[in-house]
């Protein structure tokens, strides 16, 4: 069931009323078995056992680190108690809440590596035995990738080091973290929660609020017309573009620029919609873009792209490396042989490209994420490493940094930056990503959109228009966002004025959305994750 079909908008429109008809201390008992039919709805029945083994393995482990740690504390405040006593209290704790920990991270990345990893090493195991003996014996059609496995094992495994590092106290009662991390908004694609911040939402009394539910109805039609008309109508130039044929220098340029706007569409469009279907029942999901094509750097893209992912790998993978006693070790020995910019270079290379490798495994398995990890991973280093050397060169060379020219620059250069990334991997090798750069710089042929060529790649001219003048009305829309907010100034106006645009918003997608069978559109990019 996508989010994007009529089966989902009655599924939300049955569960709104189930769930406020219910008194207030049952409702969130209603999102679960609502988030429960909703996986099994998805298709992802026989993949239930998975995120239940994980929740259930995180919560129990999170449970025992807690109450070791309360048993530590009791310890401790027996009078009389030396500081050597009191040091070899914690540090017996601390090893039993440590195996805790390892016992479930081995248990839930084991599965997520197992079901994500095994498929690639076949492959290769199988091109080795080709080598050896002219056999492929292995196979690996038993793995199975439950839906959503990235985003749940993250969220719960945060909540589990979150748990071990004492940042908050553990959840006493399993079904609330079940339904934690199988709220159907956000169990598919993310956004990758904090327990912290969506476990608390959950927990509150979800009372009706009829301007809330309209300020969610329009963030879903928002999501609709990002998703339906302009995402889904980019995907099919795109896709014919990127067959694997030989096509000219601007076909490809313009291909390169629909693919970044739609993977942008795509999968900010789904975060919208989710967030608002989350707003109606008086959830609020973890914002996950904001406006990233207006970075000026690429360390700020990452900021506003995927926000949760991000920050994810920024809490839980960046910072522990950079105080890890490997860390401490090795710039300590640097210190000694080599001089103090080295030192702190190394400091940053480092953790950067460890976090970026891994993030890019997180998105997909050979050597096309990987490539794509590296190539952010050196991005960042630059910017970060070489910072005060690119503003050197800027005072030397008397360059404005402070006017619209500069601004835009910077935001152009940064957009370029993310679509060599996505060329990396979108069409589907490094080797063709890499031609296609070539063809772009070596045989660029302007006239394409003169002689009609541009046309031939699935999208008509009226179409082809249409997503371009698509693409104008979500800049204009975005840079109002930058400065306000929309739902808030149309919430001011009068009720004719607010709900024309909302039938005009609704008709527009109906009119120019881009639908499949059954009226279904396609699925999401960022599912397969």
């Amino acid at each position: 069931m996508s989010i994007t079909s009529v089966s989902f908008l009655v599924f939300l429109l049955v569960v709104f009323a189930v769930f406020y008809i219910c008194p207030v201390r049952w409702r969130w008992i209603v999102l679960l078995a609502a988030s429960i039919c909703f996986y099994v709805l998805a298709g992802a029945a026989v993949f239930l056992p998975f995120i239940l083994l994980t929740s259930a393995v995180v919560w129990l482990c999170s449970v025992r680190i807690g109450k070791l740690y309360a048993g530590q504390e009791q310890k401790l405040a027996v009078e009389g108690l030396d500081r050597a006593s009191k040091k070899a209290i914690r540090e017996e704790y601390k090893k039993k809440a440590k195996r805790m920990l390892l016992l479930a991270l081995v248990v839930c990345v084991g599965i997520l590596c197992v079901t994500k990893f095994t498929k690639y090493a076949v492959r290769y195991l199988n091109m080795l035995t080709q080598v050896l003996n002219g056999s492929e014996p292995f196979s690996a059609e038993w793995v199975i990738v439950p839906l959503g496995i990235s985003y749940y094992t993250f969220s719960t495994v945060g909540y589990l080091l979150d748990v071990y590092w004492k940042r908050y106290t553990y959840e006493t009662n399993f079904a609330r973290f079940f339904l934690y991390a199988i709220y159907f908004p956000h169990i598919i694609q993310g956004p990758i929660s904090r327990y912290n911040l969506l476990g608390q939402e959950l927990k509150k009394e979800l009372r009706f609020d009829s301007k809330r539910v309209v300020y969610g109805m329009e963030l879903m039609l928002w999501g609709f017309f990002k998703k339906l008309v302009i995402a889904d109508r980019l995907s099919i130039f795109v896709s014919a573009v990127y067959d694997g044929g030989d096509h000219t220098g601007s076909i490809f340029l313009i291909a390169a620029l629909f693919d970044a706007f739609q993977i942008y569409t795509d999968f900010s469009g789904y975060m919208d919609i989710v967030s608002g279907a989350s707003q109606i029942f008086g959830v609020t999901l973890e914002k996950n873009f904001n406006h990233p094509f207006f970075s000026e750097t690429v360390p700020e893209f990452w900021r506003r792209w995927h926000m949760t992912l991000g920050g994810w790998f920024k809490d839980y993978v960046y910072y522990p490396i950079t105080i890890s006693g490997f860390m401490k070790s090795l710039t300590k020995k640097a210190k000694k042989n080599c001089p103090d910019r080295f030192v702190r270079f190394l400091a940053i290379v480092i953790p950067v490209f460890i976090t970026w490798v891994l993030t890019g495994l997180w998105h997909g398995t050979g050597k096309t994420y990987l490539c794509w990890g590296l190539y952010y991973g050196t991005l960042i280093t630059i910017s970060t490493a070489f910072a005060p050397e690119f503003q050197m060169v800027n005072e030397k060379l008397k360059i404005n940094t402070d006017c619209f020219s500069w601004h835009l620059f910077r935001k152009v250069r940064t957009f370029g930056c993310f679509v060599g990334g996505r060329l990396l991997t979108s069409p589907g090798s490094v080797h063709y990503g890499l031609l296609i750069v070539k063809t772009i710089l070596c045989g660029f042929a302007p006239w394409c959109l003169v002689d009609g060529t541009v046309y031939n790649y699935g999208l008509n001219a009226r179409n082809f228009w249409l997503a371009v003048y698509s693409i104008g009305v979500l800049w204009a829309v975005s840079m109002l966002q930058e400065r306000f907010s929309i739902r808030e100034k149309l919430s001011e106006q009068n009720i004719v004025f607010r709900w024309g645009i909302i039938y005009l918003a609704i008709f527009a997608i109906l009119i120019f959305g881009i639908y499949g069978i059954g009226f279904d559109a396609s699925t999401f990019l960022y599912e397969q994750y």
